[in-house]
């Protein structure tokens, strides 16, 4: 049976020793491919459940070499700034990591004088014998929760999110970048046509298998362009 918020967030504030009821957690996640196409995926839980609207994407501006400590200072920066400016800073915030990140997130908030505003918390995924681990600033050693424990699921569950919404995130920026990159040595094929063929067939392996008809019936394309794209992908190169 699934525990109700009440008795969730009671737990919460007994398992993870913290002051207060976490009504609202956010969960960081870095994601990358060897530093390129770095994003920062950022998700809320509101008691309990997701929050969709304060879901945020961050792509990375200021680094493009494998530094995650770096991404992830970037992306705290940005998001406790905006915190800050809208009264809206989470209850508990969670970095998906250990010690490190953790550390990372608290400087950060020490720079902006937030570190009191809110509950801090590293989720580790560690060798499978030993299960998850949480780290708390100040301490030296992690807690340790039984594994059906619902806070240790809530906590994980939340973490898994902030991965499934950051893996979505960069497979579409890797779709669009490999769209862009194939479709740019096509003449005619501006951005305004690449953004509509992918809108309209859905994908880069739609527009790759599309008759000619099917290319030529996509707004803004021609008989003529379709030619040369169907050419372009159906002649040997």
């Amino acid at each position: 049976k699934e525990m109700s918020w009440s008795s969730l967030s009671a737990s919460c504030v007994k398992k993870l020793k913290i002051h207060k009821e976490p009504e609202n957690i956010e969960c960081l996640d870095i994601s990358n491919i060897s530093g390129k196409m770095a994003v920062g995926s950022l998700v809320r839980f509101h008691k309990g459940e997701p929050d969709k609207q304060h879901y945020r994407h961050y792509k990375i501006r200021s680094i493009d070499t494998p530094d995650d400590y770096g991404m992830m200072a970037e992306v705290l920066q940005r998001r406790f700034v905006k915190g800050i400016e809208e009264d809206n800073l989470a209850d508990l915030f969670m970095v998906d990591g250990g010690k490190g990140q953790l550390a990372m997130a608290l400087r950060i908030a020490q720079e902006l004088g937030i570190e009191e505003s809110m509950e801090w918390l590293g989720i580790a995924k560690e060798r499978k014998e030993e299960g998850e681990k949480l780290y708390k600033p100040g301490r030296k050693n992690p807690l340790i929760l039984v594994p059906h424990d619902p806070v240790l699921l809530y906590l994980m569950r939340i973490r898994d999110e902030a991965h499934r919404f950051g893996i979505t995130f960069h497979r579409k920026l890797r779709n669009t970048a490999t769209l862009a990159s194939e479709l740019d040595n096509i003449d005619g094929v501006g951005p305004a046509r690449k953004k509509i063929l992918l809108k309209t067939l859905g994908s880069l392996k739609k527009i790759k298998q599309a008759s000619v008809e099917e290319l030529s019936s996509v707004p803004g394309i021609g008989p003529e362009l379709a030619a040369e794209i169907f050419t372009y992908f159906h002649a040997k190169h």
